[in-house]
Formats: structure tokens, C-alpha cells, sequence
């Protein structure tokens, strides 16, 4: 079976949202615990862990994705693989939960290895349920309008919280907080996504948020998702000690505005052409993230 295929499995593009919570946790506690000892080691784990964790998730999500018949012949998302044939259901199940089992791996060496590290298994379960139940049953988040949910929790708090408590072994509302902005955004990717399969989601018996809403006021929250990271990043400026270096995230507007007109005139746009709008958002988030974190690195090591 060849490597490219399984990377195209994984959906490799959407990484950056499981790869970007786990350093901002780690960035935190160096930039917030003065005499915290940053363990190389913990860290690598923990990133591994959550991109294997996003991995697993992914085909797991193809693969009831699949079964549910929300990914078919015309529809977009997913890897395609098992639309066309390439690749068996029993294939991608077995590679979701190989690599589940492996990011549970590293969360029980986690917990066993960190000072307090019992806190960890909470975090590790609300991950595994929001992870796995995302599609799967008995009740599936995706399915039931709860995937934003589900999405906003797992790539955003949960996992900047947990490299955060890795670090330093004890809990702190700054990296909740300082998630926020971040976690919009990753809802944004799978708004977008779910914006764009309305007509080919509702011809199946399943219900994403953006179905409830309808196309209007889906778009609606599809801005108010991507504006509202700039609105809470000058809140967390004002209000919670956060380096108005992070002002730099303004630097991304333009993208933001892309995005916005993107969505805007979906009607005007070929199903093609709207068919990206998930990596678009994805590479947004990316860009939006990297900035976010600059301004705390910047402003713990270079300005002090």
C-alpha cells in the first residue's frame, strides 16, 4: 500500500490545528511559569499524541462518513478514498483505531510521567469521546448539530490545557483563555466544510449545525467565527495580560477578508471552486495561529 495514499487518508492539511494547540500550551507555561524546566521530551510526545489523536479521528470520520452514506459519488470532503474505491472500509477502520491506540499510548506514559499527571486522564477522556463519538455511535457529535462543539473543545482548550499541564503539572485559566481565539477558527474550518455540504448533507439523515441554521445564517456564523478571533484576541489583550505584541494577528486580515467574500458569494462560485473552502480556512487558521504565537515568544524572549 503506498505511503501517499495513507497520507492522503489522514488529511494532512488539516494538521496544523492539532499541531498548533500544543505548542501554544507549551509556549504559555515557559512564558508564564517563570521556573518551569521545559521538558523536550514531554513535549515532542505530547505534539505526536495529538496529531495521531486528529489522525485517528479523521478516519474514523471517513469511515462513518462512508457508511452513512454522507460521502458518496458527487460530494465532497473526506480523502475520498473509500468514495473511490481505493481503499477498504475494514483498511480504514483498522488504521483509526492502530492509531488511536497509539495516541492513548502516549497519553497513559503522560500521565504516568507528570507530577499530578491524574489531571491528564480527564483531559484524555474528553478528548477520546469527542474524538471517537465524533461520528461514531451510539450518538455521533457530527451528526446531531454538535460537531462544533465538539471541535471548539478538542483543538482548542482541551489540548493547549494539556501540553500546558504537561510542561508545569498544574492547571491555569491562561491557556484556556489564550486557546480561545485559536478554537474559533478551527470551528471555522469545519463550518466551512459543513457550510459547503448543506444540499448533499441533507439528503441523508444526519444534521450539522450549519444545516439547523440554513445557508444565510450559517454564513452568518462563518464570519462571525473568523472575526470573533480578532475580537476576543484584543479582549485577551485588554483584559487578561496578554502582550499587545498580539496585535500582530492583524497582520492576517487579509485572509480573513478573502475568506469573508469567499463564503459571501458562495451562490456566484462553481461547487469547485467553494470545494476548498475548508483547506482555505485551515491555511488561515495557520497563518492566524503562527502570528498568535510569535507575539508571546517575542515578547518573552526578546523584549523580556
Amino acid at each position: 500500500m503506498k505511503v501517499s495514499m495513507w497520507w492522503r487518508a489522514v488529511r494532512p492539511f488539516s494538521f496544523t490545528v492539532s499541531i498548533l494547540p500544543p505548542i501554544l500550551g507549551a509556549v504559555i507555561a515557559i512564558s508564564e511559569i517563570p521556573d518551569v524546566r521545559f521538558n523536550r521530551i514531554n513535549f515532542i510526545l505530547t505534539a505526536i499524541g495529538c496529531v495521531l489523536a486528529h489522525a485517528g479521528a479523521n478516519l474514523l470520520s471517513d469511515y462513518y462518513d462512508f457508511k452513512n452514506s454522507v460521502d458518496r459519488k458527487g460530494t465532497f470532503g473526506s480523502s475520498g478514498l473509500l468514495v473511490d474505491g481505493s481503499l477498504l472500509p475494514v483498511q480504514i477502520l483498522r488504521a483509526a483505531w492502530l492509531t488511536l491506540a497509539i495516541a492513548a499510548a502516549i497519553g497513559i506514559y503522560l500521565i504516568a510521567v507528570v507530577p499530578n499527571g491524574i489531571f491528564l486522564i480527564y483531559l484524555v477522556v474528553i478528548g477520546a469521546v469527542l474524538g471517537i463519538f465524533y461520528t461514531a455511535g451510539p450518538f455521533s457529535f457530527k451528526y446531531h448539530a454538535l460537531g462544533d462543539i465538539a471541535v471548539f473543545i478538542s483543538f482548542g482548550s482541551a489540548m493547549t490545557l494539556g501540553a500546558f499541564y504537561v510542561q508545569t503539572g498544574q492547571f491555569s485559566w491562561i491557556p484556556v483563555l489564550y486557546a480561545l481565539p485559536l478554537g474559533l477558527l478551527v470551528d471555522a474550518v469545519l463550518h466551512g466544510n459543513n457550510l459547503r455540504d448543506i444540499a448533499n448533507d441533507s439528503v441523508v439523515n444526519i444534521k450539522t449545525f450549519a444545516m439547523v441554521l440554513g445557508e444565510k445564517y450559517a454564513k452568518v456564523m462563518y464570519y462571525g467565527l473568523i472575526i470573533g478571533a480578532y475580537v476576543i484576541t484584543v479582549v485577551l489583550i485588554l483584559a487578561v495580560n496578554l502582550t499587545p505584541l498580539a496585535f500582530v494577528t492583524f497582520l492576517s486580515l487579509p485572509l480573513a477578508v478573502k475568506l469573508i467574500r469567499m463564503v459571501r458569494n458562495k451562490r456566484n462560485l462553481e461547487p469547485q471552486e467553494f470545494a476548498v473552502i475548508d483547506a482555505a480556512t485551515a491555511q488561515f487558521h495557520t497563518a492566524f495561529g503562527v502570528l498568535f504565537l510569535s507575539a508571546i515568544l517575542i515578547q518573552h524572549f526578546v523584549i523580556g
